[in-house]
């Protein structure tokens, strides 16, 4: 992915952070990953948790592992929804949150990502993905940005307030908000083999 991948960490040589002067900063080499350690999603997917895990409290809809964006929004921020970035891949995600319409835009496969409120100046937008990571809105036709900033058409100049999200694996969360409603669950029922 960058100029970096494939090669070697260099040594950190302050002894007050490593076992020993000159030990290697990392334990090989520079790679593109999902932010996770190498490895650790592929146990977490085969039951190999780290820690304890109640696997009565495991929602089998999705993998256990299957790295999801949960977004919070609504009134008093109570309402959550998953956004399974595996799945979703590469697109902009129109969905309600607690009766607020936001936006999830991802790229690169789910590793980069941005949700947003879909309503400018009292007026709901519906986006789609574009090349090159533009998006844009069926309304106006303006030009989005990543950063949720407009960058062309009539609504130049406009940015999308952000909403609350956060990113972590599906056991993680079904553990934490058992019920958790999942973005277009019909569809992605549809496409994934059952992991029961």
């Amino acid at each position: 992915m960058g100029t970096m991948e494939g090669t070697s960490c260099g040594y950190f040589l302050n002894h007050r952070f490593s076992r020993r002067a000159g030990d290697p900063i990392c334990g090989g080499t520079l790679q593109h990953s999902s932010g996770f350690g190498s490895g650790y999603q592929d146990r977490i997917k085969k039951g190999q948790f780290a820690f304890p895990v109640d696997e009565d409290k495991l929602d089998g809809r999705l993998s256990a592992g299957e790295i999801v964006l949960i977004v919070e929004a609504g009134e008093t921020g109570d309402s959550a929804l998953a956004f399974p970035l595996g799945v979703i891949g590469d697109s902009a995600a129109n969905a309600d949150v607690g009766g607020e319409p936001i936006v999830v835009f991802t790229a690169s496969e789910g590793r980069s990502l941005g949700a947003f409120s879909r309503t400018l100046d009292g007026e709901i937008l519906t986006f789609d993905r574009k090349d090159d990571d533009i998006f844009t809105d069926r309304e106006t036709t303006s030009r989005w940005d990543f950063a949720g900033r407009a960058v062309g058409g009539s609504l130049t100049g406009a940015r999308l307030q952000r909403v609350s999200s956060r990113r972590a694996f599906w056991f993680s969360v079904a553990i934490s908000f058992p019920g958790i409603e999942i973005h277009n669950l019909p569809y992605l029922q549809s496409i994934i083999p059952s992991s029961a």
